[in-house]
């Protein structure tokens, strides 16, 4: 009897010490690749570098698994402004401070196969700001479309509109990824692309 009852304790102890590991473990925090692998599953790319995060498909666009169904909306800028601020409105995704990206945020998302050229623009900005400068576009030919498509799939060949750009001379800026050029004078009535921001 008394053999059984130490048995049986044995086991209990055995038990609860399973129990606290266990425990243990779900107050760790993820791995680098749990997050990736859970992040891949979301609508929403958080960039590692910056903590900003990134809608994965363009307005229009619907996330499904792991991918981008659907066609983009072509925007003029002012419909684009609009649009993003009714994702503001409704919270998109968890989020309400969702804005167009700058034109260096935006033209980082660049990809090229052998990098970007060591010449740059210098883009004006409104009076109050100081210009920005950015690479030119790809060293030599690339695979399109020029961005990572593994956090931004199905990434349509067109320009994307940036929030940057002189209201004083009415020009704009937009990045093309079909081949990573920076578009310098875009008319707020063309229309474009949209891929939203927001800070972390």
């Amino acid at each position: 009897m008394k053999k059984s009852m130490l048995a049986r304790d044995g086991k209990w102890k055995a038990a609860a010490l399973a129990a606290v590991v266990l425990l243990a473990g779900c107050d760790q925090a993820a791995s680098p690749k749990e997050q990736a692998s859970a992040q891949a599953s979301t609508a929403v790319v958080v960039d590692a570098a910056t903590g900003l995060r990134w809608l994965r498909c363009a307005l229009g666009q619907t996330w499904q698994g792991g991918r981008c169904v659907g066609e983009a909306e072509a925007l003029s800028l002012m419909d684009a402004q609009e649009r993003v601020q009714a994702l503001n409105t409704k919270g998109h995704e968890g989020i309400s401070q969702w804005r167009l990206p700058t034109i260096v945020e935006l033209a980082a998302l660049r990809r090229c196969d052998h990098g970007l050229v060591d010449e740059t623009f210098t883009l004006e900005l409104s009076p109050e700001r100081e210009p920005v400068t950015v690479p030119r576009w790809c060293a030599r030919e690339t695979s399109v479309p020029t961005i990572d498509s593994a956090r931004f799939p199905d990434t349509p060949l067109r320009k994307f509109w940036s929030g940057s750009g002189s209201e004083a001379a009415q020009h704009f800026y937009a990045v093309d990824f079909s081949n990573a050029w920076i578009g310098q004078n875009e008319a707020a009535e063309a229309t474009h692309a949209v891929r939203p921001v927001a800070d972390r």
